[in-house]
Formats: C-alpha cells, structure tokens, sequence
C-alpha cells in the first residue's frame, strides 16, 4: 500500500511535466526538439551531484547496460513522435505511447511470473482507449501513411522499452546506483538529440530562452517520476504499476486542463474519463 500511494504522490508531476510538453508542442516546428535537449541536459545535471557522492556501483555493466538502453529508448521516442504527429493523428501517436505499457506487464507475465489476468488485461485496453479518446483533437482529419504506421510502431516498442529498462533495474540490479541509471539515462538522449539540432547561434539562443522554463520544470518532474519508478519497479508489478501511473495521470490532465485552459469536456472526453476510471479498477482489483 506505501508504494502505491507514493505512485500517486507522483501523479502531479506527470501533469506538470504534460503540460510543459503541450505547450512547447503548440509552439511549432522546431521547438520540440530543442525542448527535448534542453530537458535532457537539465535532468543529467540534477543528477550529476547524487552520482558523484553515492556509494553504490556506478559502473558496473548492469547500470551502464540499463541506463543506456533507457536513454536511447528516449531519444527516439521523443524525436520521432514529433515527426508522427505531421504524418498521421495526435490520437494514433498518443494510442502508440500509451499502448507502451502493455510490453512490460506482458513480458512480466511470460518472464517474471507476475500475474495478468483477463480483466486486468481488458483495464489495459481500456485505459489506452482513454488515452486515445482524452488527448486525440476532433479537428484532426489525417490519414494514415506507411512511414506514420512505422513511426506509431516505434514509438510504441520504445514507450514500452523505457519500462522494460526501469523494471530490469530494479529487479536485477537493486544493489547498483540507480542514480547513475537514471544519470545515463538523460544524458544519452541529450547527446543524442543535442547532435541533430541546428547550429545556428543566434537563433538557438534566443530558442533556449523561450523553452528553458518549460524544459526546467519537466526534467525535474521527469528526473524525480524516473527515479521513483526505477526504485519501485522491483518491488510493485508491472500491469498495477505502469497503468495505474500513466492511466490515472492521464484523466487527471485532462481534468485539470478543463479547469485551467478551459477546454471543453465534450461527449468523447466524457467518455474517455469513463473508460480511463474503469480500466484502472478493472487494474486496480484484479491486477
């Protein structure tokens, strides 16, 4: 029960860190990418310091291996579901990322002995349709390209690869820093993001301005969620972990932005609050 109440201590960042997301995304082209280094660049900076004094292996080949895996994870998840969003809908690129979290709870099932059932596996589902039905605009008419169609899977194998590392960690390697981890796992994707950026000086700089509070507040969101997760994922199981988490952050910024930016909760967000509750008790009873 302590765990699950620090998982949902944790839900308000992943709203903040949401919001952060779809501002800089409403922005235009360009943005992302940037935001995306930036972000990165701040959360391997917060986590430096804790490196330098924790007295758990560092460099051992099972954090190395993780942290790595967990960064190149992101780096592409993060670039491409950008160029996803200009090829098909906001909702398909949202239906891939949130459909990432059935890899680790089928993996865990197969591979870890943890239990799914039936039900739990349908609170997925619907948990995902939510997200599908919360965060996908009426006015988007887009088709669906062979490119977009790749891009969807890859965003979904990668959403669900950033799982599976943190569930790996925890489970097998809990003696080594998970610090370090999640220091190789920001640092990575900066570098790797920070590489493809422009190099135009005087634009870049005046860019970093605009982003950089945006940037700030979703790496120290992401920096905390991150290590909170990895810490957790040997001890909570994966299909009351991720869905729980994800599914419930997700009805909540979509209540919070009726609120703050008064979106309108029309008849498919209504739904989608309905389908999101009952997926995550169909998880939360029977995961």
């Amino acid at each position: 029960m302590k765990d699950i109440i620090i998982i949902l201590l944790c839900i308000p960042l992943y709203v903040t860190n949401s919001f952060c997301d779809k501002y800089v995304s409403a922005r235009g082209k360009g943005s992302g990418e940037l935001y995306n280094a930036v972000k990165f660049f701040i959360g391997s900076i917060c986590f430096l310091p804790l490196v330098l004094f924790d007295g758990a292996p560092r460099f051992k080949a099972g954090v190395l291996l993780c942290g790595i895996a967990c960064g190149m994870m992101y780096a592409v998840s993060k670039t491409i579901i950008l160029r996803g969003y200009s090829k098909t809908s906001v909702a398909f690129m949202t239906l891939c990322h949130s459909a990432g979290m059935i890899v680790p709870c089928v993996i865990g099932h197969f591979f870890w002995g943890e239990r799914l059932s039936l039900l739990a596996l349908g609170g997925i589902v619907l948990t995902v349709l939510s997200a599908v039905l919360l965060k996908g605009g009426n006015e988007e008419k887009k088709g669906f390209t062979a490119l977009g169609i790749l891009i969807g899977a890859a965003v979904f194998l990668t959403s669900g690869g950033v799982m599976v590392c943190q569930k790996l960690m925890g489970m097998y390697f809990p003696e080594q820093s998970v610090v370090a981890y999640n220091f190789y796992s920001f640092v990575v994707p900066f570098l790797v993001i920070g590489a493809f950026l422009p190099k135009g000086k005087n634009r870049t700089a005046k860019d970093v301005k605009t982003v950089l509070p945006f940037a700030a507040g979703s790496a120290i969101s992401l920096c905390v969620i991150s290590f909170v997760m990895t810490s957790l994922a040997g001890r909570v199981p994966s299909v009351v972990m991720f869905p729980l988490f994800n599914g419930l952050g997700i009805v909540l910024v979509c209540a919070v932005s009726a609120i703050v930016f008064k979106e309108r909760l029309n008849a498919k967000r209504m739904v989608g609050i309905i389908l999101g509750l009952g997926g995550l008790f169909l998880i939360s009873v029977f995961g």
